[in-house]
């Protein structure tokens, strides 16, 4: 064959390549919207979507938020769950009547998914300590949003003590405005964000305060992408277009175990293919990982986290109110080379500021630790066992505060 025969022969097979692979992406995209294209920087937000979620979760202020009433059931690794909303936004619990002593906000590790309504660790929590604990927890919060959440709960908070409750994966969630462009495919998340100016933090609200704002976003994509650092620093990177192969090579330690895992799943059944989607799933849970990670090891990351939770112990002992941060590791957390050091040494440094239930070297030391989560399409979440042992932890720390004793530092690594 002649160099012109053998480079034609070259330029086919390449172009061969790069049409598969963009029929295999466009085959497997509907299970998996993580794979992103260039179509998916400004994405056609479709209008029944934003209707569904305008009646079920939009709030101006806060993004998303749970509505009162709501209720609903998840299929997890142990069955069928369940879970309810009571008419002031908190998650049901069996034992709270009325008023609550203790209050957490926070993400859905503290809003518990997965798991009833008698298995959370606000409920055992309440159980331990004799007393009401309100669940103000809402799904895919960063500690930005929880906090906000409550200075708007604060004037008619009974509780004695907040607890706020965050994954390590917070020190990224506060730097989102879209959370598209972090969890590829969350299109209706526009969340309010906090930057750090040379005064402080400064707000900057949702860039859609009102449903329609969706059809009309892209006015306002110049702002979004200069106010969302993942936009360039990560969805970019991650697009999945022509060229593929070059970009499929570039980010390898991402694409082609996700394509591999759902590749498993074409053509099977739906057992078959919930399996592979997890699998995939857990890819992309383990690249957060590493982002989480990076920014704990970034100087401007962790001043804005200080700030963030300085606000939020500032808000509630102005407001008479005894603070306290809990962190609890995800699975990919504790499956990291640095096994969750990294976050550990970030939230440490925060004891000076207010007392922390950091949990993670609990559940690093349970030869078990797997079993203290359970296995949602979406990602684990604590399972009753996990939410026992981060119950145990708080509840010699929230025990004294509700004795009238003065606000303290002392923390406790879990």
């Amino acid at each position: 064959m002649t160099a012109a025969g053998r480079l034609a022969a070259a330029a086919a097979g390449y172009l061969a390549a790069e049409l598969a692979v963009h029929a295999l992406v466009r085959a497997l995209r509907p299970d998996f919207p993580w794979l992103v294209s260039r179509r998916d920087l400004a994405p056609e937000i479709p209008a029944a979507l934003v209707e569904r979620h305008a009646a079920r979760s939009f709030d101006p202020e806060l993004g998303w938020c749970r509505r009162a009433g709501e209720h609903g059931t998840e299929t997890t690794d142990r069955g069928t769950t369940s879970w309810a909303v009571d008419e002031r936004g908190r998650r049901r619990d069996p034992r709270l009547d009325g008023g609550a002593a203790v209050a957490c906000f926070g993400d859905s590790y503290t809003f518990c998914r997965l798991v009833d309504d008698d298995e959370t660790w606000p409920h055992l929590l309440s159980r331990a300590l004799g007393v009401g604990v309100a669940n103000y927890g809402v799904g895919n919060y960063g500690l930005d949003q929880a906090l906000l959440r409550l200075e708007r709960e604060l004037p008619t908070l009974e509780a004695d003590v907040v607890v706020m409750g965050v994954v390590p994966e917070t020190v990224a969630r506060v730097h989102s405005y879209w959370k598209h462009y972090f969890e590829y495919g969350n299109v209706l998340a526009f969340k309010p964000r906090f930057t750090l100016g040379p005064d402080g933090l400064v707000p900057h609200p949702s860039a859609v305060d009102d449903p329609g704002g969706y059809a009309t976003y892209r006015e306002r994509l110049p702002e979004i992408t200069r106010l969302d650092p993942f936009h360039a620093t990560k969805f970019r990177r991650d697009l999945l277009d022509f060229p593929y192969l070059p970009r499929l090579l570039r980010r390898a330690r991402r694409h082609l175990p996700v394509l591999a895992h759902l590749l498993t799943g074409i053509g099977r059944g739906p057992e078959r293919r919930e399996r592979a989607v997890r699998a995939a799933f857990g890819v992309v849970l383990r690249d957060n990982a590493r982002w989480t990670a990076r920014l704990c090891a970034d100087p401007d990351a962790r001043r804005l986290l200080r700030a963030l939770v300085e606000r939020f112990a500032a808000r509630c002992r102005a407001a008479g109110k005894h603070p306290v941060l809990l962190v609890v590791p995800q699975p990919v957390d504790l499956e990291r080379p640095d096994g969750g050091t990294a976050h550990e040494e970030v939230f440490a440094g925060l004891r000076s500021t207010l007392p922390v239930v950091d949990v993670t070297e609990r559940f690093r030391r349970d030869p078990r630790w797997r079993e203290l989560f359970t296995l949602g399409r979406l990602g684990p979440h604590c399972g009753p066992r996990g939410n026992a042992v981060v119950a145990d932890a708080l509840r010699p720390v929230v025990a004294p505060l509700l004795s009238g004793s003065t606000a303290t530092t002392t923390s406790t690594r879990g």
